[in-house]
């Protein structure tokens, strides 16, 4: 029963991505990655949700909460309450933008807006190095996942299974496929996780006496490092959240800046399922019931206190969670590729070398499955770090600062640079999250380069390749 509940899921999600694109007059690249920037309210919104929880959300929090306690609690749902707040003000700004360029990638944006080739390179080549480990990560919560159906296929032909549903999903209607298939995952997520969770929190009342007491890892105080660490994170990943390379994309799918605002508004109704995911955390710490790493407990323990069916459902609902995002994923550096790196590219071609870049993808992603280890959120973590090095951008381009493009795309490096070392170091900085050190050094260059576009422009100091009049928010180059 649990195998044919997962399969009847499965096969219903490939229906629906089937059928996503009939209807659709226009068959260009920009309807493959954005669908031409015509859907409305629902669809941008399972669009956006179905991104925002992925299976580091559902396997990955109850794990973090095991391995890390109240520490992880408290950072990760502190970013995602104030990352709706920013992306309220900010996500209409920037579709505002995205329209104005005609723009499907965040590096079609800064590059238009800027006028500038070597920045467009430095977006796009950084986007899509932070974004290759969101396919290892959805597929190795995937085998995770997977694991607990107890079906007797090797994990390597389960993975593969998953990359071709997938490439399935996108390789026929672009983007409408991931949107609809998440109409049918959010559904399902959501109700598995509330099921599982009360459930849990019923057998937490049935477990013996002895065993009914808060775990020391969700009752331990925050020294004040950790609170540095916490604060510093929520403010730095709150932003992030909003500047990640799919989120410009689904963006830009959006009819109107209106469409994109009161999708964040109504956004928050997700959070209901953390809660229960806690319970899950909790009962599981009590009963030991996932021997397990960490990553296995919300499987672990659906296994155990549901019947064989509704057991079923939920594997697949955590399925579906992985294959969205990874279909997300595909597209989006399928975009950055075809639109950015090769440049000038025709309509056609840029579909066929974006369907030859997924399919490389997910054979890498697929790959990765057998590297990747500990805790699902490390992979997370450097998407984190990398993304925020984009506000700088975002600042001289909402605020109209005169910044010569090639300081911007300096700053990105030296931001990226600064916090990947600082975080495979193993260097701690007070406390503070190591994000803030690279958008710190980012930041210098960029004011640098400000000071540097005043100076030209008083005449003072030559700037090599760079001209005069300002246009909006830079510089542009001769």
């Amino acid at each position: 029963m649990p195998i044919a509940a997962f399969c009847a899921v499965l096969l219903s999600s490939l229906v629906v991505a089937l059928v996503s694109g009939r209807g659709n007059a226009r068959d260009d690249a920009k309807d493959f990655f954005v669908a031409s920037g015509k859907f409305g309210g629902f669809l941008v919104f399972f669009l956006s949700a179905g991104e925002s929880y992925s299976v580091g959300s559902i396997l990955g929090f109850p794990a973090g909460v095991i391995a890390n306690g109240t520490s992880f609690a408290v950072w990760f749902l502190g970013y995602i309450v104030l990352a709706y707040p920013v992306a309220y003000f900010l996500s209409p700004a920037l579709w505002t933008m995205g329209r104005r360029y005609d723009a499907v990638t965040v590096a079609d944006l800064f590059g238009a807006h800027f006028g500038h080739r070597g920045l467009e390179l430095v977006v796009a080549i950084s986007s899509i190095l932070f974004l290759i480990p969101m396919g290892v990560m959805q597929f190795t919560g995937f085998l995770v996942a997977f694991h607990g159906l107890g079906w007797p296929i090797p994990p390597s032909a389960a993975v593969c299974g998953a990359a071709v549903l997938t490439f399935a999903y996108v390789i026929v209607s672009g983007i409408r496929a991931p949107a609809y298939v998440s109409i049918i995952k959010d559904i399902l997520l959501l109700a598995a996780i509330v099921v599982v969770g009360a459930v849990s929190l019923r057998a937490i009342g049935h477990l013996p006496p002895q065993a009914r007491h808060a775990p020391a890892v969700l009752s331990t105080p925050l020294s004040p490092r950790q609170m540095r660490f916490d604060i510093s994170t929520i403010l730095l990943q709150a932003v992030g959240f909003c500047l990640v390379p799919q989120a410009f994309a689904f963006n830009f799918t959006s009819r109107s800046a209106r469409i994109v605002r009161r999708t964040q508004i109504i956004m928050p109704l997700y959070l209901v399922m953390f809660p229960f995911l806690i319970a899950v955390a909790s009962f599981a710490i009590q009963s030991r019931v996932a021997a397990g790493t960490p990553n296995e407990v919300f499987v672990a323990v659906a296994g155990a206190l549901l019947p064989g069916a509704l057991s079923g459902i939920v594997i697949a609902a955590v399925t579906l969670a992985a294959l969205v995002v990874s279909a997300a994923a595909c597209l989006t550096i399928g975009a950055l590729v075809s639109r950015n790196l090769l440049h000038g590219l025709s309509d056609g071609r840029q579909r066929q070398g974006a369907r030859i870049v997924i399919a490389v993808y997910l054979l890498c992603s697929v790959a990765g499955t057998q590297f990747a280890g500990g805790v699902m959120t490390t992979l997370n973590t450097m998407l984190y770090l990398g993304v925020p090095q984009l506000l700088p951008c975002v600042i001289c381009m909402l605020g109209r600062v005169a910044v010569p493009p090639p300081f911007l795309a300096a700053g990105i490096v030296a931001g990226d640079v600064t916090a990947m070392s600082l975080y495979w170091a193993g260097i701690a900085v007070g406390g503070v999250n190591v994000g803030w050190v690279g958008l710190l050094a980012n930041g210098l260059v960029v004011f640098a380069g400000k000071g540097f576009a005043w100076l030209h422009s008083r005449g003072t100091v030559r700037i090599p390749g760079i001209a005069l009049p300002e246009h909006e928010g830079g510089i542009r180059p001769e």
